[in-house]
């Protein structure tokens, strides 16, 4: 009897679990791929169809690189003149390093241009007041459009 009624309260709590999760098979979204939505439909301001800027091999489409570079410039152009903080030293300088890997994945430079590039423009973190960190990632972005306009 009492086995009995452990099975039953064992079937209770499945049915429950089963009903509160929606059926058999449901994720509950975990697991699942939302298509990338329309332009339209997007948010103001939330980058909406980034999804579609990328191709199989994570690169993005000339026209879509070069408009984000450009975006870049401006943001980092911002910063040139204005009071800094020891703290921003350290965001501009891995802002640059992120600023690398995307040149770096989008064109695939030789080795040796992307090694002369990095340490070029990657220099030890106290080399430079964050002004000049500032100023460093503007020149580093000029470089970089420069660099792919010569073709590379």
């Amino acid at each position: 009897m009492r086995k009995a009624a452990i099975a039953i309260g064992a079937l209770c709590l499945a049915g429950t679990a089963t009903a509160q999760s929606g059926g058999p098979g449901d994720t509950g979204g975990r697991g699942t791929v939302s298509p990338p939505s329309d332009t339209a439909s997007d948010p103001p301001g939330s980058g909406g169809g980034w999804a579609r800027k990328y191709d199989s091999q994570g690169r993005m489409g000339e026209a879509d690189y070069q408009q984000e570079l450009a975006r870049r410039i401006a943001a980092a152009q911002a910063l040139v003149g204005r009071p800094l903080t020891e703290r921003d030293r350290g965001k501009i300088r891995a802002a640059i390093s992120a600023d690398l890997i995307a040149w770096r994945k989008q064109y695939d430079p030789r080795r040796a241009d992307y090694r002369a590039m990095h340490d070029r423009w990657l220099v030890d973190e106290q080399a430079l007041s964050p002004e000049g960190w500032a100023k460093q990632r503007v020149d580093w972005l000029r470089a970089q459009q420069e660099w792919i306009g010569s073709g590379g």
